[in-house]
């Protein structure tokens, strides 16, 4: 089908990764995407309204000068982020689908009804009460819900972070795994939350402005917001209606046991794969479509209910 585009209008951008697989599974996952997109956004002339990151697909509000550009923006973040991911995990081939699904918004109605739809998916899936509340839909970031302490009351160890931080996003360049393992390492879990919130200001891709106009202010669009789900006729997505608490609950019972980095699993192989599957079965609500996505398993597993 011909893709719909008009020059500098709203889409609505959605992306799932092949077979439901699991991409996010920590802080760092989410970051090195999320600084990937904002660098080519940037390079791209690409407006960016939102990102919603979920762990197994992403929704994205923005707009383009041209099609080709839209184009070369989701290829260049997709390739990247793929190539980045691949390597930390020791993993081969593709992880999203090859199309992405794009939605035009023209009337002021429809685009608020995109931008409540984006930012509540947590919520639809139960990961918070409130859209706010989800961290990587970063819709806190929007207004003065987040706020940053002089860094000069931290450790050195943490100063040296904030300046690496500062320099590789003034060079234009994206924060990768090793880069991720570097800045955190040995860092408590204050100021590794002063660090993500601080890479994520810093590298703040979206126009806050231009979002909240289609509102009266950023907190009346909080209200809208969470006063009404929105709704996406235009793009068909994959729905289960289960939690995605249970991902959640799964790194929680691995980590608790002693797997302290929850993303080996997807390198397993097969054999240990299903024995971890059994066991997740029995040890928490996840169900084994859910515990397939989680370990990459292929559909026979992620099929079940």
């Amino acid at each position: 089908m011909r893709r719909k585009f008009q020059a500098d209008e709203v889409l609505h951008i959605y992306q799932r990764t092949i077979s439901g697989f699991n991409i996010f599974y920590s802080t760092e996952d989410f970051l090195v995407f999320y600084t990937i997109v904002s660098v080519y956004a940037r390079r791209f002339g690409i407006v960016l309204l939102g990102l919603c990151q979920m762990i197994d697909h992403i929704h994205m509000l923005g707009s383009a000068g041209c099609l080709a550009d839209l184009s070369r923006f989701v290829s260049a973040y997709t390739s990247r982020f793929v190539k980045e991911f691949n390597s930390k995990y020791g993993r081969t081939g593709p992880l999203f689908e090859k199309e992405y699904g794009s939605a035009l918004k023209r009337e002021a109605k429809k685009i608020r009804s995109a931008i409540a739809y984006l930012f509540n998916n947590p919520v639809e899936k139960i990961l918070c009460a409130r859209a706010e509340e989800y961290k990587w839909n970063y819709l806190r970031y929007y207004g003065n819900l987040v706020s940053l302490k002089g860094v000069r009351n931290y450790s050195t160890r943490l100063q040296k972070s904030v300046k690496i931080v500062q320099e590789r996003f003034l060079k234009g360049r994206y924060l990768n795994y090793s880069m991720m393992d570097m800045i955190f390492e040995g860092l408590g879990k204050e100021e590794r939350e002063y660090l993500t919130d601080y890479i994520i200001m810093t590298y703040f891709p979206f126009d806050a402005r231009k979002l909240t106009s289609y509102y009266k202010s950023y907190e009346d669009m909080l209200i809208a917001i969470n006063s009404n789900t929105g709704s996406e006729h235009d793009i068909q997505e994959h729905h289960y209606s289960k939690t995605d608490l249970a991902y959640r609950e799964m790194i929680s019972y691995l980590k608790n046991h002693g797997l302290e980095d929850v993303r080996s699993v997807v390198t397993m192989n097969k054999e240990d794969k299903m024995q971890l599957a059994s066991l997740l079965k029995s040890k928490t609500s996840a169900t084994y479509r859910q515990i397939g996505k989680f370990l990459h398993m292929e559909p026979q597993i992620g099929s079940r209910t």
